[in-house]
This record gives structure tokens, sequence and C-alpha cells, in this order.
């Protein structure tokens, strides 16, 4: 195995634990939890993690990190420890039935630090945050005990629970539910998700299953749509770190969920793809689950002094990888907020709230084509998505339906500023050289805590370069870097001497001081023209359903979707 699971034992109740009020509690040690206390811990807080298991999450789970979350892991100082360990996407590759209808290479880009997509098992993801914690961890996570009730005070939580058949009861100013869909944290407040994906597309259940083999195949993603084996479904292939395979289907026909995830059944699919794609090998099985592709939210992730984050606040299809990160996207706005909020400011965590579902609501719209397009839930969804896979030939456009890591990437936030594109989102990173003529990236140098980049009016012999000036959130410390003119233009948006960005503590491009005039960044839909269209058949036919062979249905298809991509 990759990964050697151990139990722990149920950690002890501390004597005064009832008589103590933590800064923080959070509940659910999954990777958004324990990323929490681990940003919390580096700012001086009194915090503690709540956990009903006594172990870290079996199997791979969610596996993939983008480029934003490794900017946050490089906050926390664990970027280079996880990409040690981690396999960087390399390629997607997507075909239909066994033919390649394109691939995607992800090559290095000069001025960014961090990759892409990189993948690592959520196990060791949960291993390295708990390391981080160091010598504390002992005292922060509390490993077996189930928090069972939750009641808001005044001017904190009191929270019962049960460690090991040991009842007891403590409290915090604040609570962070980071337990989950099913956790006890949105159950204790009678909260409801909204759907933003249409229900219907979580109808759908898949198997994920890993797996190893005695066969060398080039690392990466790929997409099968309408395997040999199962024409009117669709399977992900994925390779991970240590050798493993992961094979994402939908559960066949005639099977239960819980009946296409016994071994035998999992291990029989598994022969079949690997034989549709020639490889003679035999798998060895490591963990199977099943998941459905939902898409949904609460409506807001602060309700007095208990919020939330990752999948007790929201849920994402496993389509473009994007759940985790949405989960990390939370921590990294929470976190530096949180002790704000303990000194007075309350007010940031309703923008914590209102920020973080305006970015949500925005992913989950933009997963929706997709999420339409892989799940088959009626026969109306596999009718669409067999005239989509008909009309690409002469429509290449629309692929940006079938692969979900095509999708808008979602992470800004209108905020006042610019009215750029610069503002309400992370800072771009940029290859710079320092006064002692070092090649660095900004994100190395930018202070901790906030931080503002300047464009200063003098620049070095020769037009093609410029200055930046980057000064710590107080204004206390400077450093001069220099850097191509197009470049800083082009990724900063800093075209005339003395603009200025400044940035939040989790990266945030914030409020800019010099032209507070200036209205709300501009906001992009997350559906193109064509992928609105999409979603508008997919939807009309689920509703009205009809003659699927009719050629006046077969038209409308046509000429809608053509005409949304552009033809």
């Amino acid at each position: 195995m990759y990964y050697q699971w151990e139990n722990f034992a149920v950690s002890p109740v501390d004597a005064d634990e009832e008589n103590t009020v933590h800064d923080v509690a959070v509940i659910g040690g999954g990777p958004v939890g324990l990323s929490l206390v681990a940003a919390l811990q580096g700012q001086g807080l009194d915090v503690i993690l709540l956990e009903a298991r006594t172990q870290v999450s079996d199997g791979s789970r969610a596996i993939t990190m983008n480029r934003d979350s490794l900017g946050f892991f490089s906050r926390l100082g664990l970027a280079e420890e996880f990409l040690a360990m981690a396999q960087t996407r390399q390629r997607s590759i997507v075909f239909h039935g066994r033919e390649e209808l394109w691939r995607t290479e992800f090559g290095s880009e000069t001025n960014e630090r961090w990759p892409s997509l990189a993948l690592l098992q959520q196990c060791w993801i949960e291993h390295l945050l708990i390391g981080k914690l160091g010598a504390d961890a002992s005292r922060i996570l509390r490993w077996g005990h189930a928090v069972t009730g939750i009641e808001q005070n005044t001017g904190s939580v009191t929270l019962q629970v049960d460690a090991g058949g040991q009842q007891y009861r403590t409290a915090a100013r604040y609570v962070v539910g980071t337990d989950g869909a099913r956790g006890i944290t949105r159950k204790s407040l009678g909260l409801q998700y909204r759907d933003v994906i249409p229900k219907r597309g979580a109808d759908t259940n898949f198997v994920i299953c890993d797996f190893t083999m005695d066969y060398q195949l080039e690392s990466g993603r790929r997409l099968f749509i309408g395997p040999e084996y199962a024409p009117d479904s669709v399977s992900i292939f994925h390779s991970q770190p240590f050798d493993v395979w992961r094979l994402d289907y939908e559960v066949p026909a005639g099977l239960t969920a819980e009946e296409a995830a016994t071994p035998e059944a999992a291990e029989a699919r598994v022969r079949e793809h690997l034989a549709m794609m020639g490889i003679d090998a035999d798998p060895q099985l490591l963990w199977v689950t099943t998941y459905r592709a939902m898409g949904r939210t609460l409506d807001s992730y602060r309700h007095g002094r208990v919020l939330f984050a990752g999948d007790a606040a929201h849920q994402s299809p496993i389509f473009g990888g994007r759940g985790l990160n949405m989960g990390f996207g939370d921590v990294n706005a929470l976190a530096w907020r949180l002790p704000l909020a303990l000194s007075g400011d309350e007010s940031q965590l309703d923008d914590y709230s209102q920020e973080r579902t305006h970015v949500v609501r925005n992913t989950l719209e933009a997963l929706t084509p997709v999420c339409l397009f892989m799940t088959s839930a009626d026969e109306h969804s596999r009718a669409l998505r067999g005239e989509v896979m008909h009309l690409l030939p002469e429509a290449p456009r629309l692929k940006e339906l079938v692969d979900g890591h095509a999708a808008t990437h979602i992470s800004a936030f209108p905020l006042p500023g610019f009215g750029t594109d610069a503002v309400g989102r992370p800072l771009r990173d940029l290859v710079v050289v320092t006064e002692t003529k070092q090649e660095r990236f900004l994100s190395e140098l930018l202070p901790v805590g906030g931080f503002t980049v300047t464009l200063l009016p003098d620049h070095p012999a020769g037009s093609g370069s410029v200055l930046l000036q980057l000064r710590d959130a107080a204004g206390d410390e400077a450093m001069v870097v220099t850097a191509p003119r197009h470049a800083v233009s082009q990724r900063l948006e800093l075209e005339t001497a003395g603009d200025t960005l400044i940035g939040r503590p989790d990266g945030m491009v914030s409020v800019d001081a010099v032209a507070p005039e200036a209205g709300p960044t501009p906001d992009r839909p997350p559906l193109t023209e064509l992928q609105e269209s999409f979603v508008r058949l997919s939807l009309r036919m689920a509703e009205d359903g009809g003659d699927l062979e009719s050629a006046e249905i077969r038209a409308l298809l046509t000429d809608s979707l053509l005409e949304g991509a552009g033809r």
C-alpha cells in the first residue's frame, strides 16, 4: 500500500476543558479542517479540532490541487513538501469510444511558480497538514471526539462532545463546521442546501476505484465518452502518485451503487476498461467507493458564531477537480479574518460569507454544462450527449461542454478598486530580479500579512524593464525589484508610475488606495453563450420530452448548438 493507515487512540479530555473558552473550535478533521487549524495556529490562536474518526481519510478521495491551492499551501509552508510527493498533471486526453479526439499538454509556464494541477492522495494531504502542527498536534487534534450538540450563546458557542463514551462540554468564541455534507454542524442548525446544478444530474451514481497494475503507461487523465463496453456512459482514467491508477465510472445499468462497489464488480469493470485500451495487466484493487455528482451550496456560510467551509458549505461534482480546491479557497479567505473578528470586527465574517458564496455559486454554474453532459440520468441526457458528439467534428468549440477542466476557473470576487481584472483576484505571479541580481518569483518576496506592489517612475536603462516596489501592509519594509515591462502590464495591469496593487494576507488583490473612487471589478459571467445554449436545451428536453428521434428535435438541437458554437 502507498500509505500505512494508523488508528489513533481516543484523545484524552483535558481536566479543565469544561471551564475553557477557546478562540476557535473546528468540527471535522478532513483536509479543509486541518488546513484551517494549521493556518490559525500560525497566527497564535487557541484553536482545537474535534474529529469523530481515529484515522486520516481512507483511499485517494480528493486528489487534485490547482495553482491557487498550491499558493495557499505555500503560505502554510507546505507547498514544496507537497510537490516532492505529488504528481504534476502532464496531460489530459479525451476519447470517444477508443478514438482519441484531442489532448492537452500541461507544460511549465515561465512566470508561474506552481504547476496548474498537481495530484496527491487525500490521506497524504492530511498527513502533511498534521505534520505541520508539530508538537501542538496532540493538543489541537482531538481524535475520536464526536460533537453531538451545538448551542449558540451571546459571546460563545457551547459544544456537547462524546469522546469514546465520555461526555463533556467545551466552548469557543467561534465554531467552524468542516464536517462534510452529513456533518452535525449543518444538521444542528437545521440548514438546507440549495441546488445550483440541476438536481437530476445528482441522480447518476459513480464508482471510484483505485488499483495498481504491472504496466507502463504515460501519466495523465483520460476521459472516455461512450467507452465500447458501456456506450451510454462515461469513464475517467487517472494516474496518481505511487504507481496507483484510478477509474471513475457510472454505475452500470441494472446495478445499485452498493452492488457496483463490491470488489468483484469493480474489478470486472476495471478489467473491461483495460481490455478496451489494449492493456494486458492484472489490476490489484486498493479501494472502492461511490459518489453522486451534486452541485449545491448553503445560502450563507455564517450563522451567528458558527461558520462553514468545505463540503459542509458546498458540494461540487468531480468533473474538473474543484471540490477540495473550493474548500481550500474557503480557508484561505477565512483564516486571516478570524483574528480580526476575535478583535471585534465581526463584519469580516459577513464579508467572508458574501465573497465565498459568490465564488462557489459561480463555480458551480460554470460546471453545470459539463455536469449535464457527463451524467446520464435519463434518456434525454443521453440523447443530447450523443448529438453533441455527432456535431463535434464540425463544431470543435463544443469540446468546452465535454471536459470539466476546460470550464471557467472562478476565483474572483468583485471589489471596489481599479475596475480592472487585477482587483478581486489572486495576484498573478511574475519572475522578477532583486537588487542582488537574483531571479525570484514575486510570490516568494511578498510580505506575509498583506502587501503593496507599486510601479515606480524610474526604470533601468532600456524601456523593456520597470521597477516595482514591494512593501508590507504597514508600509514599514520595502524592496525594489526589476521586471519586464510587458509582463508587468499583462499580468499585474500596472501601466503608469504610481499604480499600486494592495494585497490581502490570502494573496487576493484588494481595494486600491490610489483610486478609491473606482467602481467594482467587472464580474464576468461563468458561462459562454454556447454553454448557456446547451443548458437551456438540456433543461428543455428534460421538461418537454417528446419523440427524441424526430427530425424536428434533431434540427432544433443542431441549429441551436452550432449557433452557440459560432458556426
